[in-house]
């Protein structure tokens, strides 16, 4: 599983693309129009004035098919992009596979503008306020 200090693996979706002068937040969701996935992402979206406010980007990844993440994106309007990671290549880079192999975890993960791990949560609840909180200090914020 990657940790803290860890670099960005290198995989088909090219996370480091996505880097840009500041961090870069990675979040895995299970499926696309999901009750507690969607409120994973919408958490996200509606904070992204914060998260612009930083400097930082966001990247959502899951398995669903390119055409199921364009209806979930219609319906949420996701300021962000979503990946789709079929073959859970990405998934297993970062170590988040599901026990059953079909499908990403919830998970989070901050990287710095060069690529290094600084926050790695690989169990992420959408609903943990700890999580949340952590997860914006590792972007940058003063709380």
């Amino acid at each position: 599983m990657i940790g803290v200090g860890d670099q960005l693996p290198d995989t088909e979706l090219s996370l480091r693309d996505y880097l840009s002068d500041g961090p870069l937040l990675i979040l895995f969701f299970t499926e696309a129009n999901t009750p507690l996935c969607t409120v994973q992402l919408c958490a996200f979206r509606d904070d992204e004035d914060m998260i612009s406010a930083l400097g930082a980007s966001v990247v959502a990844i899951s398995s669903d098919p390119p055409w199921e993440l364009g209806r979930f994106d219609d319906e949420h309007q996701f300021p962000f992009p979503l990946l789709s990671d079929p073959a859970l290549e990405a998934a297993e880079a970062f170590g988040v596979i599901e026990e059953s192999g079909k499908r990403a975890q919830r998970a989070a993960f901050v990287a710095d503008a060069q690529g290094t791990i600084q926050l790695a949560i690989p169990f992420y609840q959408p609903n943990n306020l700890d999580d949340y909180q952590e997860i914006f200090v590792a972007l940058g914020l003063d709380v």
